[in-house]
């Protein structure tokens, strides 16, 4: 692809991925998981207040182990008992039925809004404890109790943790209306924080989960926004003549990288944003475009065309020479530094077909895909370093959310309950 073609697709590109109509509710189908999945007897969580608890939290940690696909969770019903303490657990009943961990617990009221969650995680084989936990949490902050209560279990079964407390931002468009939205990792709570009549693009989450920064094109160009998600008071950014495109924080949250257009050509620039002093990085006559920066904020990888094609580049923070990181195929973009530093993952194309690429970068060798061939975007690293979100295509032809494990093992569909268009995920750090 030439430098003269690379430019008004990406574009159109902005573009055509938001020209469909949205929805707002997703849920999560597992298309793919492990073969050998964990079996965990997890007992319902006994609830020792009046009516009904304000959440089952017991059956949101069931829900989030079984969409990892790395857990197989058995049936309740075949329990020969059901303990919610240490010292009513019997061992040999749950060796009887299968499992290899046992987690029980216990919810109560804590005396105001407030509500006590206690848990605790069994080796069965081993017949000791491994993990146990108390929480005392208002009632609306249940769920996010049982999404950490989730990580804890999967970090002790696995050896890392899972990436359930985080959060996901992604676009959607209603008819001519824009929204940026927030929800929970797996798709509960969405809450618009800002609806616009112009396209939304490229959201980015600040390193303190509290912040998002976004291209806007309220004003009838881009524009890039930060924007406070408790407060919803924001501020511009980046309004400068040109091209103001994929904000990308720093890991210490000081200053932003994005690409820039003001002097000719899109460059890569960060912005101190406390200061507001902008310093260009690249001087090319090619497009270099979606920064993303290393976990130690020494170095960022770019995308640009500068090789006769778009190709991924790792580039120092302070600025100098490039170093050219793929080779195979002819079109490499999009790409997301996972946190722990070892991968990258982007959007990999040859003959105009497209998957998620995956690149060790500690080790020399080639790249990998972890997803077939099809219409997928906007890679985005799970805070885990394990899972990468991305935008894709379901059967109807309307877009999609998808997550695939970096070992392509684990692939999941974040469906729409009521049909329409998303787009532009990006996953948050973890809170």
């Amino acid at each position: 692809m030439t430098r003269t073609l690379l430019l008004p697709l990406l574009t159109i590109a902005l573009f055509a991925a938001l020209a469909r109509p949205a929805g707002a509710v997703l849920s999560i189908d597992i298309t793919q998981g492990v073969r050998d999945p964990l079996p965990v007897a997890l007992v319902p969580f006994s609830w020792e207040g009046e009516g009904q608890p304000p959440v089952e939290v017991s059956e949101v940690v069931r829900a989030d182990l079984k969409r990892s696909g790395l857990f197989r969770l058995l049936d309740p019903a075949a329990f020969i008992s059901r303990p919610h303490k240490q010292e009513e657990v019997q061992y040999k009943d749950f060796r009887l039925v299968g499992a290899d961990a046992l987690v029980v617990g216990r919810v109560r009221p804590g005396g105001g809004d407030r509500v006590d969650v206690r848990f605790r995680l069994f080796d069965v084989y081993a017949q000791e404890q491994v993990a146990g936990v108390r929480y005392r949490a208002p009632a609306d902050g249940l769920r996010q109790v049982a999404h950490r209560i989730a990580d804890t279990i999967h970090e002790e079964l696995v050896g890392w943790s899972g990436a359930f407390a985080s959060h996901m931002a992604y676009v959607l468009k209603e008819g001519k209306r824009y929204r940026l939205m927030v929800a929970d990792a797996d798709g509960a709570n969405p809450r618009s924080v800002l609806t616009s009549q112009e396209p939304l693009l490229s959201p980015a989450w600040a390193p303190d989960g509290k912040h998002l920064a976004y291209v806007s094109f309220e004003q009838g160009r881009s524009m890039v926004y930060m924007q406070n998600l408790e407060t919803g008071k924001r501020s511009t950014l980046a309004a400068f003549d040109g091209l103001n495109s994929a904000p990308e924080f720093s890991p210490d949250g000081e200053k932003l990288a994005l690409s820039l257009s003001r002097d000719g050509n899109p460059e890569l620039y960060v912005l101190d944003l406390a200061s507001r002093e902008l310093t260009r990085l690249t001087r090319h006559w090619a497009i270099d475009t979606e920064p993303t920066w290393g976990p130690e904020g020494e170095q960022l990888i770019f995308t640009s065309d500068r090789g006769g094609g778009p190709q991924l580049y790792r580039l120092p923070a302070s600025g100098g020479d490039p170093e050219r990181l793929t080779f195979e195929g002819d079109y490499n973009a999009s790409p997301s530094w996972s946190p722990d530093g070892r991968w990258v993952a982007f959007l990999h194309g040859e003959d105009n077909r497209f998957a998620i690429g995956v690149k060790d970068l500690e080790k020399e060798g080639p790249l990998r895909t972890v997803t077939g061939r099809g219409p997928h975007e906007s890679p985005s690293f799970a805070p885990n370093s394990h899972t990468i979100l991305f935008a894709t295509q379901a059967t109807d032809g309307s877009g999609e959310l998808a997550t695939v494990s970096v070992d392509g093992n684990v692939h999941q569909r974040l469906q729409r309950q009521r049909g329409g268009d998303v787009r532009e995920p990006a996953w948050s750090p973890l809170p």
